[in-house]
């Protein structure tokens, strides 16, 4: 299992891929759509979903991609509960804050917090709009049993954009 930094334009050096060897899935960096709607996502902002062939990762995906990291609090065990698990779940959610970015420092609380879009439910035929679930991963600089990663049900519009939150898209990695 490896998870590995990669390019998104060949030879560019813009590390703006994280390959997880064990699904062969790449996942964007989350500090590209930052702040960007879902609706202007799929509507081909920086043509992730078009030209890049990118599509929103579902719940399943990015708890694997967690799991891989070594991220078990929040996923398969309790969120903040003292753990054996908790050094190796504190390194697996800094690794994958520094694979992937999209991090925000809260002063108040020293915890670095990077959060992400996943794909939506299907709305009901009679609703318009939906909410979007985000993915939240919290790294405590104080007290690594803090460390965790947490859904944060209806959280985002997907209207509006949110500078705090990227979203999790998702590809299998080309073949060469």
């Amino acid at each position: 299992m490896a998870l590995i930094q990669q390019d998104l334009v060949a030879g560019s050096e813009d590390r703006l891929l994280t390959l997880d060897t064990d699904t062969n899935l790449q996942w964007l960096n989350l500090s590209q759509t930052a702040g960007r709607s879902y609706q202007e996502i799929m509507g081909g902002f920086g043509q992730f979903t078009t030209t890049h062939g990118f599509q929103y990762a579902d719940g399943r995906q990015i708890g694997e991609l967690c799991g891989h990291a070594g991220i078990t609090k929040g996923l398969t065990e309790p969120a903040l509960t003292p753990s054996p698990n908790d050094a190796r779940n504190h390194q697996g959610i800094q690794t994958l804050q520094n694979l992937m970015d999209g991090k925000v420092f809260h002063a108040e609380t020293n915890v670095i917090t990077s959060r992400g879009i996943m794909k939506p439910p299907a709305p009901p035929p009679d609703v318009p709009t939906r909410i979007l679930g985000t993915i939240r991963l919290s790294l405590s600089l104080l007290n690594i049993t803090g460390s965790h990663a947490e859904s944060e049900g209806p959280t985002a519009s997907p209207q509006t954009g949110d500078p705090e939150i990227g979203s999790y898209l998702v590809r299998s990695q080309p073949q060469a």
